[in-house]
């Protein structure tokens, strides 16, 4: 049978929430992710779908991020929504659709894609689990010496409340200043500080100025999104958070040891490291390049360089866009990542590289690429809250 795969529309909204609403078991998958799914061709239109019997039986979601990493923008697909309806399973519906996915990826030119689930499956079309992130336990033990007469002086000079609209501005100013971050539009904001249920709290100052804020899961006391314009601030808003919610703090942030970074580390409990997801990357020089840039400028890098050869492995039957790529990097008062004609030092694949690169786990790197075990792990990944 031929399918015929199409491009939902905003007649389709209706009809695509309640499949999958079915599929994962939500009883309203718009309010999950509601930056994602609105009833407009724009957003509608990056869903993928195959139809039978006039229903929707599959959807595969291809939504474009601007993901700003450093001074660097780069175009990341986010891959979602991927589900079949459990009338039509085991028919090939997903493959087709992942494979009109990738196609349309490799066609539109983003210089990556990620999503999230399960690494095997995934791994058909060239992605592995990778990027790394970290999570910082705070508990009431962990402030018992930090000074709280800055919290109970005359009268309180922070305090935490649901985030207004008139605080949107600037806590969307305070967003736009982390390291790594997507692009918000205005208008989406405050969806995109909802997405997976979560509760945008911000820090205001006794002048009900806002001096932080994150986005906070009252099922597990997490925190993501944590932007906060000082170290007073973050440390009021732990110790005001922790006493209010009864319980420890998981306080997500990227793996660079920016100031917030170190200030979690000295006040923490616990602490681990954690995969942001499932990745492919496309064009290596742009992204490994601005990768290496935002950690080099926390803490400068050992000098060194690596000249790397990938051999892309390519699904069986798909065509290659190009046989291999061949880039250097290097580290020393600057960072630099570039397409060269060098011998490499070292030749692997895509897959490999990027769990040398970018993941918590040791790698198996020979000496000859001794530079990037100095450099790894790189902080690979996307705000939890703009996450497919």
């Amino acid at each position: 049978m031929t399918e015929t795969i199409v491009k939902l529309t905003s007649t389709d909204f209706d009809e695509a929430i309640a499949h999958l609403s079915v599929v994962f078991n939500d009883p309203n998958f718009a309010q999950l992710v509601p930056a994602l799914y609105e009833p407009t061709d724009r957003h509608m239109g990056c869903n993928l779908a195959v139809r039978r019997s006039g229903r929707i039986a599959a959807i595969v979601g291809v939504f474009p991020i601007d993901w700003v990493v450093g001074d660097t923008r780069l175009k990341l697909a986010g891959i979602g929504g991927v589900s079949v309806h459990p009338d039509f399973r085991g028919q090939g519906l997903m493959r087709l659709l992942m494979d009109a996915a990738m196609t349309e990826i490799e066609r539109d030119g983003y210089h990556a894609a990620c999503l999230g689930g399960n690494r095997r499956r995934y791994g058909h079309w060239g992605f592995e689990k990778a990027g790394v992130e970290a999570a910082f336990v705070v508990t009431e033990n962990s402030l018992e010496h930090f000074d709280r007469s800055t919290l109970t002086a005359g009268h309180e000079p922070f305090h935490i409340e649901p985030a207004a609209d008139s605080d949107l501005p600037a806590m969307h100013a305070l967003s736009c200043r982390r390291p790594i971050h997507c692009t918000r539009a205005s208008e989406s904001f405050p969806r995109h500080l909802r997405n997976w249920r979560r509760q945008p709290l911000v820090l205001h100052s006794s002048g009900s100025r806002v001096a932080g804020y994150a986005c906070f899961d009252p099922q597990d006391a997490s925190c993501v999104d944590c932007c906060f314009e000082n170290d007073a601030a973050l440390r009021s808003f732990l110790a005001i958070q922790t006493a209010a919610a009864g319980r420890p703090l998981r306080m997500f942030v990227p793996f660079i040891r920016d100031q917030q970074f170190a200030h979690l580390e000295a006040l923490a409990d616990d602490s681990s490291l954690i995969e942001s997801g499932n990745w492919r990357i496309y064009d290596w020089p742009a992204v490994v390049g601005a990768l290496l840039r935002v950690k080099h400028a926390a803490t400068p890098l050992a000098p060194g360089s690596c000249t790397v050869r990938i051999a892309e492995a390519h699904r069986p039957g798909a065509p290659a866009t190009s046989d291999s790529v061949t880039f250097r990097m290097s580290a020393d008062r600057d960072v630099s990542c570039h397409l060269c004609d060098d011998p490499p030092d070292i030749e692997t694949d895509g897959v490999r590289l990027l769990r040398a690169l970018a993941s918590p786990l040791p790698s198996d790197l020979p000496r000859s690429a001794s530079p990037l075990a100095q450099w790894r792990p790189l902080p690979l990944m996307i705000p939890m809250q703009d996450r497919i």
